[in-house]
């Protein structure tokens, strides 16, 4: 299994709010639609809250909250390479990439998206 982490940053001028229900509402349904086949799951974060060095906030004082730069973070996981590798081809294909291009322009600033690959480790336990 492969997760894939994006980093989203909303478009200036709209508010957190219209953020996320223009994805929730347009560009979900755009990915569902066309790379839904090779989603295994497909989560939205959206940050309420952040720390800065969480573990050394002075005693007697109130942590200040800190502003990660992102308004969503988004997994999806897939089964293998050759799943990320479709999903590439799918997004980049010329009568995909102009309409997930269009919509993204809505609501993103696109040129801020950050996307990740991980190796996942989970053992089955938060102790473990």
């Amino acid at each position: 299994m492969i997760k894939i982490i994006y980093f989203l940053k909303r478009k200036n001028g709209i508010t957190p709010e219209q953020f996320k229900h223009h994805y929730e509402t347009s560009h979900v349904v755009l990915a569902k639609k066309y790379i839904g086949h090779l989603l295994k799951d497909y989560v939205r974060n959206y940050p309420t809250f952040a720390l800065l060095n969480p573990s050394n906030i002075p005693e007697g004082t109130d942590p200040v909250p800190y502003d990660i730069g992102y308004d969503c973070i988004t997994e999806m996981h897939v089964e293998n390479q050759a799943a990320v590798e479709e999903m590439t081809r799918i997004f980049n294909d010329p009568a995909v990439n102009p309409i997930l291009v269009e919509d993204e322009l809505k609501f993103l600033e696109r040129d801020q998206i950050v996307m990740i690959t991980v190796d996942v480790l989970n053992n089955g336990t938060a102790l473990g």
